[in-house]
Protein backbone atom coordinates (compact mmCIF):
# COMPACT_ATOMS: atom_id res chain seq x y z
CA UNK A 1 0.00 0.00 0.00
CA UNK A 2 1.01 3.58 -0.20
CA UNK A 3 1.97 5.90 2.49
CA UNK A 4 3.23 9.27 2.79
CA UNK A 5 6.01 9.75 5.33
CA UNK A 6 7.44 13.54 6.75
CA UNK A 7 11.39 12.65 5.80
CA UNK A 8 12.43 16.03 6.72
CA UNK A 9 10.74 19.17 7.13
CA UNK A 10 8.14 20.32 4.49
CA UNK A 11 9.29 17.15 2.88
CA UNK A 12 7.19 14.34 2.40
CA UNK A 13 7.96 10.75 0.67
CA UNK A 14 5.27 8.04 -0.93
CA UNK A 15 6.74 5.46 0.50
CA UNK A 16 5.14 1.38 -0.58
CA UNK A 17 4.66 -0.46 2.37
CA UNK A 18 3.23 -3.52 3.56
CA UNK A 19 -0.37 -3.66 4.46
CA UNK A 20 -1.19 -4.61 7.80
CA UNK A 21 -3.06 -7.08 9.20
CA UNK A 22 -6.00 -6.65 12.02
CA UNK A 23 -4.37 -8.55 15.27
CA UNK A 24 -7.43 -9.88 17.34
CA UNK A 25 -9.52 -6.74 18.84
CA UNK A 26 -8.69 -4.90 15.95
CA UNK A 27 -9.87 -4.04 12.65
CA UNK A 28 -8.34 -2.72 9.18
CA UNK A 29 -9.89 0.79 7.93
CA UNK A 30 -9.51 1.35 4.50
CA UNK A 31 -8.72 5.39 5.07
CA UNK A 32 -10.87 7.18 3.02
CA UNK A 33 -10.14 11.34 4.10
CA UNK A 34 -7.66 13.03 6.68
CA UNK A 35 -7.87 16.47 7.51
CA UNK A 36 -4.41 18.27 7.96
CA UNK A 37 -4.24 19.57 11.68
CA UNK A 38 -2.60 22.86 12.82
CA UNK A 39 -0.36 20.97 15.06
CA UNK A 40 0.47 18.76 12.09
CA UNK A 41 1.69 22.36 10.65
CA UNK A 42 4.01 22.68 13.01
CA UNK A 43 5.33 19.49 12.76
CA UNK A 44 5.62 19.98 9.13
CA UNK A 45 7.51 23.11 9.15
CA UNK A 46 10.11 21.48 12.20
CA UNK A 47 8.88 23.91 14.61
CA UNK A 48 8.08 20.99 16.70
CA UNK A 49 10.50 17.79 16.88
CA UNK A 50 9.11 14.81 14.82
CA UNK A 51 10.74 11.54 14.21
CA UNK A 52 12.27 11.55 10.53
CA UNK A 53 9.73 9.23 8.58
CA UNK A 54 6.70 9.64 10.96
CA UNK A 55 3.34 9.13 8.72
CA UNK A 56 1.59 11.49 10.50
CA UNK A 57 -2.35 12.55 10.27
CA UNK A 58 -4.72 11.71 13.55
CA UNK A 59 -8.15 13.31 11.59
CA UNK A 60 -9.24 10.28 9.91
CA UNK A 61 -12.44 8.24 8.86
CA UNK A 62 -12.70 5.19 6.79
CA UNK A 63 -14.31 1.75 5.84
CA UNK A 64 -13.92 -1.26 7.65
CA UNK A 65 -12.72 -3.52 5.44
CA UNK A 66 -12.13 -6.39 7.53
CA UNK A 67 -12.88 -7.19 11.38
CA UNK A 68 -10.14 -9.40 13.71
CA UNK A 69 -10.97 -12.27 15.74
CA UNK A 70 -12.97 -11.07 19.35
CA UNK A 71 -14.22 -7.64 17.22
CA UNK A 72 -18.27 -7.31 17.84
CA UNK A 73 -18.39 -3.10 17.94
CA UNK A 74 -17.42 -2.91 14.24
CA UNK A 75 -18.27 -4.99 11.11
CA UNK A 76 -17.05 -5.18 7.16
CA UNK A 77 -18.60 -2.36 5.20
CA UNK A 78 -19.25 -0.25 8.46
CA UNK A 79 -18.02 3.76 7.83
CA UNK A 80 -16.20 4.79 10.75
CA UNK A 81 -14.47 8.01 12.53
CA UNK A 82 -11.15 6.95 14.15
CA UNK A 83 -10.36 8.17 17.58
CA UNK A 84 -6.51 8.51 17.12
CA UNK A 85 -5.67 7.84 21.41
CA UNK A 86 -4.56 4.42 22.16
CA UNK A 87 -4.26 3.22 26.05
CA UNK A 88 -3.19 0.63 28.26
CA UNK A 89 -6.89 0.22 29.63
CA UNK A 90 -5.69 -0.55 33.30
CA UNK A 91 -4.52 2.42 34.87
CA UNK A 92 -6.51 4.83 37.62
CA UNK A 93 -6.98 7.31 34.15
CA UNK A 94 -8.18 4.30 32.11
CA UNK A 95 -10.74 2.80 34.33
CA UNK A 96 -12.67 6.09 34.88
CA UNK A 97 -13.05 7.29 31.21
CA UNK A 98 -9.94 9.64 31.26
CA UNK A 99 -8.08 7.77 28.97
CA UNK A 100 -6.58 10.47 27.12
CA UNK A 101 -4.11 10.96 30.95
CA UNK A 102 -3.09 7.44 30.34
CA UNK A 103 0.90 7.29 30.85
CA UNK A 104 1.45 4.80 28.12
CA UNK A 105 -0.75 7.07 25.76
CA UNK A 106 -0.22 6.29 21.93
CA UNK A 107 -1.25 8.53 19.19
CA UNK A 108 -1.74 7.89 15.51
CA UNK A 109 -0.04 10.55 13.57
CA UNK A 110 2.46 11.11 16.64
CA UNK A 111 4.19 8.28 18.19
CA UNK A 112 2.62 5.72 15.65
CA UNK A 113 1.70 5.78 12.12
CA UNK A 114 -0.86 7.73 11.13
CA UNK A 115 -4.05 8.40 8.55
CA UNK A 116 -1.41 9.46 5.40
CA UNK A 117 -1.98 5.76 4.04
CA UNK A 118 -4.40 3.57 2.25
CA UNK A 119 -4.98 1.34 5.58
CA UNK A 120 -4.85 1.21 9.15
CA UNK A 121 -5.39 -1.53 11.65
CA UNK A 122 -6.77 0.03 14.56
CA UNK A 123 -7.86 -1.44 18.15
CA UNK A 124 -12.21 -1.79 17.87
CA UNK A 125 -12.44 0.67 20.94
CA UNK A 126 -11.29 3.24 19.08
CA UNK A 127 -13.72 2.91 16.35
CA UNK A 128 -16.94 4.97 16.26
CA UNK A 129 -20.25 4.06 13.31
CA UNK A 130 -20.75 7.07 11.29
CA UNK A 131 -24.97 7.84 10.67
CA UNK A 132 -25.78 7.26 7.18
CA UNK A 133 -25.74 10.90 6.26
CA UNK A 134 -22.36 11.55 7.85
CA UNK A 135 -19.91 10.55 4.90
CA UNK A 136 -15.91 10.29 5.44
CA UNK A 137 -15.06 13.34 4.44
CA UNK A 138 -17.52 14.79 7.03
CA UNK A 139 -16.59 11.87 9.53
CA UNK A 140 -12.62 13.32 9.80
CA UNK A 141 -14.38 16.28 11.38
CA UNK A 142 -14.81 14.08 14.40
CA UNK A 143 -11.55 14.38 15.86
CA UNK A 144 -11.11 18.64 15.88
CA UNK A 145 -14.96 18.96 16.76
CA UNK A 146 -14.31 16.15 20.02
CA UNK A 147 -11.64 18.51 20.99
CA UNK A 148 -14.01 21.68 20.82
CA UNK A 149 -16.63 19.42 22.63
CA UNK A 150 -14.54 18.01 25.13
CA UNK A 151 -13.51 21.68 26.26
CA UNK A 152 -16.96 22.67 26.69
CA UNK A 153 -17.45 19.96 28.67
CA UNK A 154 -14.57 20.38 31.07
CA UNK A 155 -15.88 23.79 31.90
CA UNK A 156 -19.32 22.91 32.66
CA UNK A 157 -20.97 24.91 29.77
CA UNK A 158 -24.44 25.46 30.70
CA UNK A 159 -27.64 26.17 28.94
CA UNK A 160 -28.55 30.26 28.01
CA UNK A 161 -24.54 31.45 29.02
CA UNK A 162 -22.52 33.83 27.26
CA UNK A 163 -19.05 32.27 24.97
CA UNK A 164 -16.45 34.20 23.78
CA UNK A 165 -13.84 32.34 21.52
CA UNK A 166 -10.47 33.48 20.83
CA UNK A 167 -9.75 32.53 17.52
CA UNK A 168 -11.33 31.16 14.16
CA UNK A 169 -9.28 28.73 12.93
CA UNK A 170 -10.25 25.30 12.80
CA UNK A 171 -10.87 24.67 16.25
CA UNK A 172 -12.11 27.80 17.23
CA UNK A 173 -14.76 27.56 14.37
CA UNK A 174 -16.01 24.26 15.30
CA UNK A 175 -16.12 25.56 19.15
CA UNK A 176 -18.41 27.93 17.74
CA UNK A 177 -20.19 25.17 16.00
CA UNK A 178 -20.52 23.07 19.24
CA UNK A 179 -21.38 26.14 21.94
CA UNK A 180 -24.16 26.87 19.31
CA UNK A 181 -25.25 22.63 19.44
CA UNK A 182 -24.59 22.64 23.29
CA UNK A 183 -27.32 25.17 24.04
CA UNK A 184 -25.03 28.65 24.41
CA UNK A 185 -26.93 31.89 24.78
CA UNK A 186 -24.91 34.21 22.94
CA UNK A 187 -21.31 33.38 21.44
CA UNK A 188 -18.73 36.26 20.04
CA UNK A 189 -15.67 35.32 18.23
CA UNK A 190 -12.52 37.05 17.21
CA UNK A 191 -10.91 36.34 13.35
CA UNK A 192 -8.00 37.59 11.24
CA UNK A 193 -9.33 36.51 8.00
CA UNK A 194 -12.44 37.63 5.97
CA UNK A 195 -13.15 33.84 5.62
CA UNK A 196 -12.81 32.89 8.74
CA UNK A 197 -15.19 36.14 9.73
CA UNK A 198 -17.93 34.28 7.17
CA UNK A 199 -17.74 30.67 8.36
CA UNK A 200 -17.84 31.61 12.35
CA UNK A 201 -21.37 33.58 11.54
CA UNK A 202 -22.27 30.52 9.23
CA UNK A 203 -21.99 28.49 12.69
CA UNK A 204 -23.82 30.62 14.85
CA UNK A 205 -21.52 33.41 15.74
CA UNK A 206 -23.79 36.25 17.13
CA UNK A 207 -21.24 38.63 16.84
CA UNK A 208 -17.51 38.45 15.03
CA UNK A 209 -14.45 40.72 15.82
CA UNK A 210 -10.97 41.20 14.95
CA UNK A 211 -8.66 40.29 16.65
CA UNK A 212 -6.38 43.32 17.01
CA UNK A 213 -6.63 45.25 20.66
CA UNK A 214 -10.23 47.40 19.43
CA UNK A 215 -11.16 43.63 18.60
CA UNK A 216 -10.93 42.15 22.05
CA UNK A 217 -12.52 45.41 23.48
CA UNK A 218 -15.47 45.38 20.85
CA UNK A 219 -15.06 41.44 22.39
CA UNK A 220 -15.74 42.54 26.30
CA UNK A 221 -18.80 44.73 24.94
CA UNK A 222 -20.56 42.17 23.35
CA UNK A 223 -19.84 39.90 26.42
CA UNK A 224 -21.92 42.78 28.38
CA UNK A 225 -18.60 43.31 30.33
CA UNK A 226 -17.53 39.54 30.63
CA UNK A 227 -18.09 35.61 29.10
CA UNK A 228 -19.44 33.17 31.14
CA UNK A 229 -17.19 30.76 29.42
CA UNK A 230 -14.23 31.98 27.39
CA UNK A 231 -12.24 29.64 25.57
CA UNK A 232 -8.38 29.93 24.15
CA UNK A 233 -7.91 28.63 20.71
CA UNK A 234 -5.08 29.98 19.28
CA UNK A 235 -1.88 28.84 21.06
CA UNK A 236 1.89 29.09 19.90
CA UNK A 237 3.52 32.44 20.79
CA UNK A 238 0.30 34.49 21.15
CA UNK A 239 -0.80 36.63 24.01
CA UNK A 240 -4.54 35.65 24.00
CA UNK A 241 -4.21 33.55 27.09
CA UNK A 242 -3.76 36.78 28.69
CA UNK A 243 -6.46 38.50 27.19
CA UNK A 244 -9.25 35.78 28.11
CA UNK A 245 -8.31 36.28 32.13
CA UNK A 246 -9.45 40.79 31.20
CA UNK A 247 -12.33 38.64 29.73
CA UNK A 248 -13.96 36.46 31.48
CA UNK A 249 -16.72 37.29 33.79
CA UNK A 250 -16.67 37.05 37.72
CA UNK A 251 -17.12 33.31 38.33
CA UNK A 252 -16.07 32.71 34.94
CA UNK A 253 -14.04 29.65 33.03
CA UNK A 254 -11.31 30.05 30.70
CA UNK A 255 -11.04 26.97 28.56
CA UNK A 256 -7.65 26.90 27.07
CA UNK A 257 -7.98 24.48 23.80
CA UNK A 258 -4.33 26.43 22.17
CA UNK A 259 -1.01 24.68 22.39
CA UNK A 260 1.31 26.71 23.74
CA UNK A 261 4.98 26.22 22.71
CA UNK A 262 6.34 29.24 25.23
CA UNK A 263 6.11 30.10 28.63
CA UNK A 264 3.03 32.68 29.08
CA UNK A 265 2.65 35.33 31.73
CA UNK A 266 -0.58 35.89 32.91
CA UNK A 267 -2.06 38.21 35.57
CA UNK A 268 -3.61 35.76 38.95
CA UNK A 269 -4.89 38.38 40.72
CA UNK A 270 -7.40 38.89 38.08
CA UNK A 271 -8.37 35.06 38.45
CA UNK A 272 -8.79 35.56 41.94
CA UNK A 273 -10.69 38.84 42.23
CA UNK A 274 -13.61 37.52 39.78
CA UNK A 275 -13.23 34.03 41.24
CA UNK A 276 -12.75 32.52 37.98
CA UNK A 277 -11.34 28.93 37.07
CA UNK A 278 -8.53 28.11 34.50
CA UNK A 279 -9.05 24.82 32.63
CA UNK A 280 -6.29 23.53 30.14
CA UNK A 281 -7.76 20.62 28.00
CA UNK A 282 -6.11 17.78 26.41
CA UNK A 283 -7.81 16.08 23.24
CA UNK A 284 -11.32 13.96 24.49
CA UNK A 285 -12.41 11.38 26.72
CA UNK A 286 -15.66 10.06 28.13
CA UNK A 287 -16.35 11.78 31.01
CA UNK A 288 -19.91 9.67 31.19
CA UNK A 289 -22.58 7.46 29.26
CA UNK A 290 -21.26 9.36 26.14
CA UNK A 291 -17.75 9.77 24.79
CA UNK A 292 -16.65 13.38 23.41
CA UNK A 293 -16.58 11.61 19.73
CA UNK A 294 -20.15 10.63 19.94
CA UNK A 295 -21.31 13.80 20.97
CA UNK A 296 -19.13 15.40 17.95
CA UNK A 297 -20.60 12.50 15.87
CA UNK A 298 -24.21 13.84 17.12
CA UNK A 299 -23.42 17.54 16.25
CA UNK A 300 -22.27 16.23 12.56
CA UNK A 301 -25.61 14.30 12.18
CA UNK A 302 -27.89 17.06 12.70
CA UNK A 303 -25.91 19.74 10.65
CA UNK A 304 -23.54 17.66 8.25
CA UNK A 305 -24.29 20.35 4.84
CA UNK A 306 -23.12 23.32 7.63
CA UNK A 307 -19.87 21.37 8.94
CA UNK A 308 -19.03 20.93 5.83
CA UNK A 309 -18.51 24.43 4.43
CA UNK A 310 -15.49 24.67 6.17
CA UNK A 311 -13.96 21.77 4.50
CA UNK A 312 -12.25 23.79 2.07
CA UNK A 313 -9.55 22.05 0.05
CA UNK A 314 -9.64 18.51 -1.11
CA UNK A 315 -5.91 16.60 -2.16
CA UNK A 316 -5.14 13.17 -3.19
CA UNK A 317 -2.25 11.47 -1.52
CA UNK A 318 0.14 12.28 -3.90
CA UNK A 319 -0.30 15.82 -3.29
CA UNK A 320 0.05 15.75 0.00
CA UNK A 321 3.04 18.50 0.59
CA UNK A 322 0.88 20.98 -1.64
CA UNK A 323 -1.80 20.02 0.81
CA UNK A 324 0.15 21.16 3.56
CA UNK A 325 1.43 24.25 2.04
CA UNK A 326 -2.01 25.64 1.81
CA UNK A 327 -3.00 24.64 5.03
CA UNK A 328 -0.35 26.51 6.27
CA UNK A 329 -0.93 29.75 4.14
CA UNK A 330 -3.95 31.22 5.35
CA UNK A 331 -4.03 34.12 2.68
CA UNK A 332 -4.81 30.86 0.22
CA UNK A 333 -8.69 30.77 1.97
CA UNK A 334 -8.13 27.46 3.01
CA UNK A 335 -9.51 26.19 7.06
CA UNK A 336 -9.71 22.75 6.63
CA UNK A 337 -7.68 20.66 4.19
CA UNK A 338 -8.34 17.42 3.81
CA UNK A 339 -6.38 14.55 1.85
CA UNK A 340 -7.67 11.52 0.37
CA UNK A 341 -5.43 8.24 0.28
Amino acid sequence: MKQAALTAPRTFEIQDVEKPQPAPGEALVRVRSVGVCGTDVHFYRGDLPMRPGQCMGHEMAGDVEAAGAGVTRVAAGDRVAVEPLGNCGECAPCRTGRYNLCANLRSFGLNTPGGLREYMAVPAASLYRLPKNVDCELGALTEPLAVAVHGLRGVGLAFGERVGVLGAGTIGLLTVAAARAMGAGYIAVTARHPHQKAMAEAFGADAVLRDDADGINSLRRALAGGGDVIVETVGGHAETLGQAVTLVAPGGRICVLGLFNAPLQINPLMLTIREASLFFSNCYNRPGPTSDYDAAIEILHRQPETLRRMITHRFSLDRVAEAYATAEDKSSGAIKVTITP
